[in-house]
């Protein structure tokens, strides 16, 4: 069948639907997200489970979608103990004749895969991002926000006339560097973690090994003081004045006693008789009284 538009309608003859004008346009306008500014549509976190999607523009089959501010959208309550990913998509609905940013979940799984599009006759998604919801979390960071605008497979950019920016290459090689990043930084973080349990392992070698060291220590010097004590506790009884002066005394003897011997002028054959007096003993020599000895 032979089609053409536009003419000018003769008492209405030449009547056009909605179809026809989106039909018109898509030939040379293709599907996707305006690409200035740069933010257009771009899916930023906000607080709690809120993420926000930046005023911008949109191109779908033929059809406009314009979102003039920030459009804040909640995410489901995250699962207790599994992941999930929730895709951010912008949805030309021809049944409900509107298009729309809507949230599509993934099942919650260890291994989650985002949600399929709808890309059929009654709808066309187009998404801009996909966030990963970790099992439990209560807030949304950028960290975990995937921005697909650049990828034509599932949004894509509009160019102009016909044909879209093949972004695919630029798409791939941003993921691929994000992902090798994404796997460095944690790589690099748990050798941080690694190296920190390291230096708390060798602190605490180190403390108890210095812990040892002090209780041996200890036990050795309470062994040397009993000892010690033990030698003298004779001594330091309640007559310990008494016992002073005794030890006292006979030290002195004995070194009065050394002293005569080492610094006497004796001679031939040194020994020494000790005599209280001279009473009965006949001897020649000269009598030291003051040290009770004969000299010769």
């Amino acid at each position: 069948m032979e089609k053409s538009s536009f003419f000018n309608s003769v008492s209405h003859d030449r009547v056009y639907r909605a179809e026809e004008w989106a039909e018109y346009f898509a030939s040379f306008i293709g599907n996707g997200v305006f690409p200035v500014p740069s933010n257009n549509l771009q899916v930023v976190a906000g607080s709690g489970m809120v993420v926000t999607v930046k005023a911008g523009k949109a191109w779908i089959n033929g059809y406009f979608y314009y979102n003039t501010g920030d459009l804040s959208l909640t995410l489901p309550v995250a699962d207790g103990v599994l992941n999930r990913i929730d895709r951010i998509v912008v949805r030309w609905d021809l049944t409900e004749r509107l298009i729309s940013v809507v949230v599509k979940s993934s099942t919650p799984s260890a291994s989650p895969t985002p949600p399929a599009l709808q890309r059929d006759a009654d709808a066309y998604e187009l998404c801009l991002a996909d966030i990963t919801t970790g099992a439990g979390v209560t807030a949304i960071s950028q960290a975990v926000i995937t921005d697909r605008r650049l990828d034509p497979s599932i949004c894509g950019i509009v160019a102009g006339v016909v044909d879209q920016i093949d972004t695919a290459a630029f798409n791939a090689q941003l993921q691929a560097w994000f992902t090798d990043y994404k796997a460095q930084s944690l790589q690099e973080f748990n050798d941080l973690v690694s190296y920190m349990e390291s230096l708390e392992l060798l602190g605490d070698q180190q403390y108890n090994a210095l812990q040892a060291y002090m209780n041996a220590f200890k036990l050795e010097a309470e062994n040397d003081f009993n000892a010690w004590f033990a030698s003298v506790k004779n001594v330091l009884d309640e007559d310990t004045v008494g016992h002073l002066v005794n030890m006292i005394q006979s030290n002195t003897a004995r070194i009065e006693l050394i002293e005569a011997v080492l610094f006497n002028d004796i001679t031939a054959n040194p020994f020494l008789i000790l005599f209280d007096d001279l009473d009965g003993v006949v001897s020649t020599g000269v009598w030291n009284a003051a040290l009770r000895r004969i000299e010769c």
